[in-house]
């Protein structure tokens, strides 16, 4: 059985060691994080700042600075948050979370649109440590830097790599995102580009036309000089009611392309389709119509090889 004055001694022994081990821990820190944690930034960041100033809290000081990093990133105060960055860089390269330090340094170049140096960073924390649980964060930002760049099928390649290595990283979901939308990318400008060479292509028909149509006015003039009787008359004024039909047409005809040029940049993708395909049947409307007035033009030929 145990003596009364030892088990009394135990219990203050006891108290003290768990005083201690509370005193080791700043109630500050733990603070900041719960309000970290709840989304609650701008109140976490001067709670953090008190541990900083704790003489008797330097151990914490590593992750007050960290989580005072990312309350700023979070708030969107990207040059409050580079500094509490840099300085945990350059002071704390011996903490534990420095790898993930150093990950919040890429992330934050991103945010900054730094993206050559946010490859960088990255690149070198995906080397460093590639057994981080946020390496696959880390590659997903290389595949956001590398789009933004412009680097399209690099970034694709990218997006593809975090979904085949990485299927349970929390990043699947956006990559799956972004590859979509780059493909649907893809299918705009490919659209636009089949856009552009049908007007272009509208615009070589229409100067052919316009040459063509010349020819047949000064083909036209020229019989009407050569061509004497009523029924020679008539046929020519037959022949120029129509070319001037066909003209009207068109000239409607390029004015319905060119108000459909001119919105078709703002049509979603399938209008655009559409388009395209609504030009090609008015271009052939219009290849029908010079063939229609060829005709008529050779009917004429033998009145003229009479004369």
């Amino acid at each position: 059985m145990t003596h009364p004055k030892k088990a009394v001694v135990l219990f203050l022994l006891l108290f003290g060691f768990c005083a201690l081990a509370v005193a080791q821990t700043p109630k500050g820190l733990s603070d900041g994080i719960a309000l970290f944690r709840d989304g609650q930034f701008d109140k976490a960041i001067p709670v953090l700042r008190a541990v900083i100033n704790d003489p008797a809290a330097s151990d914490q000081k590593p992750d007050a600075y960290l989580l005072i990093a990312k309350s700023y990133m979070a708030l969107g105060r990207l040059d409050d948050a580079d500094k509490s960055l840099e300085f945990y860089l350059a002071n704390f390269s011996a903490a534990v979370d420095y790898p993930e330090a150093l990950y919040q340094k890429g992330r934050l170049l991103f945010l900054q649109e730094q993206y050559d140096q946010s490859v960088q960073v990255l690149q070198q924390f995906i080397s460093t440590y590639p057994a981080s649980p946020f390496i696959s964060n880390a590659w997903f930002w290389v595949g956001e830097c590398l789009h933004s760049l412009g680097h399209v099928d690099d970034a694709q390649k990218i997006y593809q790599k975090v979904l085949s290595d990485f299927p349970a990283s929390v990043k699947v979901e956006a990559a799956q995102y972004k590859i979509s939308l780059i493909q649907l990318q893809k299918k705009e400008i490919e659209l636009a580009r089949l856009l552009k060479w049908s007007h272009e292509d509208f615009l070589r028909s229409l100067e052919e036309f316009e040459r063509r149509e010349k020819t047949y006015e000064q083909a036209i003039e020229a019989y009407q000089k050569k061509l004497s009787g009523d029924q020679d008359q008539k046929t020519i004024a037959d022949l120029r009611a129509e070319l001037a039909k066909k003209t009207a047409e068109a000239q409607d005809l390029g004015a319905k392309l060119a108000s459909a040029g001119a919105s078709a940049g703002q049509a979603p993708a399938q209008e655009r389709m559409a388009e395209i395909e609504r030009r090609e049947r008015l271009l052939a409307i219009k290849e029908q119509a010079l063939a229609l007035k060829e005709k008529y033009l050779a009917t004429m030929e033998p009145s003229e090889g009479t004369k």
